[in-house]
Formats: structure tokens, sequence, C-alpha cells
């Protein structure tokens, strides 16, 4: 049986790109090909009730005669067990060190990009049909805290923007 053909990395300058399945790619940092070369890498893609939520690069380590998917973030950040990693800009693709960070799995939530229920475009905000005002609200810690009642999106994405940063820290997100 022949082996399987390595799909090849495409370096340019200080990024690789890494081709994946399904017309995919994804990027790291040139000093970082020697981690992920060798290997077909694919693409997994998360969907939620049928819409594409988010999709990162995997590989399928066999080990103790079971399948184990690999996560390419993991590997580039080396990231110890009982961590998660965390895309600063949400793209799961975007694999550069620049880009990832150890979080725990609450600091990850705080960096989930808005609902596709939302109708504000702002996290934490919607609209109180009733008051006929915008509600704000923020989510941490399993707790939600009240911000207030606006009548401006603008003040009530700010009201948020404001408690996120003091709530959530680095790790806070307002779109």
């Amino acid at each position: 049986m022949a082996k399987k053909e390595i799909r090849q990395i495409r370096v340019e300058g200080n990024f690789a790109y890494v081709p994946l399945t399904k017309g995919y790619e994804a990027v790291i940092d040139a000093a970082d090909v020697p981690l992920v070369i060798g290997f077909n890498w694919c693409a997994h893609e998360i969907r939620k009730k049928g819409f594409l939520r988010k999709v990162y690069a995997v590989r399928t380590v066999h080990h103790s005669g079971r399948n184990l998917t690999m996560l390419m973030h993991r590997v580039v950040l080396n990231a110890e067990s009982g961590l998660e990693v965390d895309h600063r800009d949400s793209d799961g693709l975007n694999n550069r060190r620049s880009n990832l960070r150890p979080a725990t799995p609450s600091e990850n939530r705080k960096n989930q990009v808005i609902g596709s229920r939302n109708t504000s475009g702002f996290k934490g905000v919607s609209w109180h049909r009733r008051a006929q005002k915008w509600l704000v609200q923020i989510h941490s810690e399993g707790k939600r805290t009240y911000l207030g009642l606006f009548a401006d999106i603008e003040a009530a994405a700010a009201a948020y923007a404001s408690a996120s940063e003091k709530v959530h820290g680095e790790f806070g997100r307002i779109r």
C-alpha cells in the first residue's frame, strides 16, 4: 500500500499556511512549522443548529488502540492539561502564538463572540419590549448582573464595555 502524500505547508515571511481539508487553511508562525510538519491536518467544523460556528485544525492520533483528536492550537502552545487555549480573535484557524493564550474554561467563555440570535450587534445588549429600551446584562462565573435600561444603544454598549473591562479583564469582548 502506497504511503499517503502529505500536503505541503506554504511559508511566506514570518507566517506559514497549513492546508486543511474542505478548502481551509490554518495560519501559524513560520518558527512553529517543525511542530506541525509531516502530518495531514484536517478542518473540524463546529456547527450549532446547522450553522457553522467555528473551524479548528485537527489531526487524529492513534494511541493505545484508540483514536484521539489533537488540536493544532494546543500543539503550538504546548498547552498543559486542564487548561484551554483561547484564540484572542475567536478565529479557530489563526494559530499564531500572538493570537493564542492559555485560559481557564471560565476565561475562555468570557471571550465568546455574540450569539447568533443577538439583534443589537453588541454583547450583553438586548431589546426590552415592555420598557422599549435597551437592556444590558453581563454574565460571569455563572451569575447574571443587571446593568440597566438605556434609551440609546451606544450608551447601552458603553455600559456593557465598561463592566466587561472590570469583570472580564483581558478576556472581555464587546462584539
